[in-house]
């Protein structure tokens, strides 16, 4: 029996849901926290944390930062990640992984992609 694709979308709407209250929460963060907010490791790690204890579907969460942005670190990337045994681990994935280069399609790609975006869109006016 073939699901409908409603019902395919609705698979993964709290997952991504997560993902967007992320996203949604960093803006806020970078355009209105103190510095030693934005600035705090801590606070970065706990926030990839808490979107794996949220839902068991959500089985490893990042959040990886471009050449730069974020302090004074070349990469970095807050990874969360369940264990096979339930226990739940952070890292910085950027210490052993470098998303950058050419072979990284969760990093590199998605970033050429929105380079794209973006140069076709260049006509729009950025807000204030």
């Amino acid at each position: 029996m073939k699901k409908s694709l409603a019902s395919r979308v609705e698979r993964f709407r709290v997952e991504a849901d997560v993902a967007v209250n992320r996203a949604n929460m960093l803006t806020r963060l970078w355009k209105y926290a103190a510095t030693e907010v934005v600035h705090s490791e801590y606070m970065m790690h706990a926030g990839v944390i808490s979107m794996v204890e949220f839902d068991d579907d959500i089985f490893a969460a990042g959040n990886c930062y471009d050449q730069y942005q974020y302090k004074d670190y070349w990469l970095f990337c807050p990874y969360a990640y369940r264990l096979p045994e339930g226990p739940i681990l952070a890292k910085d994935l950027a210490v052993e992984y470098k998303y950058l280069s050419n072979t990284s399609e969760w990093f590199y790609i998605a970033r050429k992609n929105a380079e794209k975006v973006i140069k076709r869109n260049r006509s729009y006016a950025r807000g204030k």
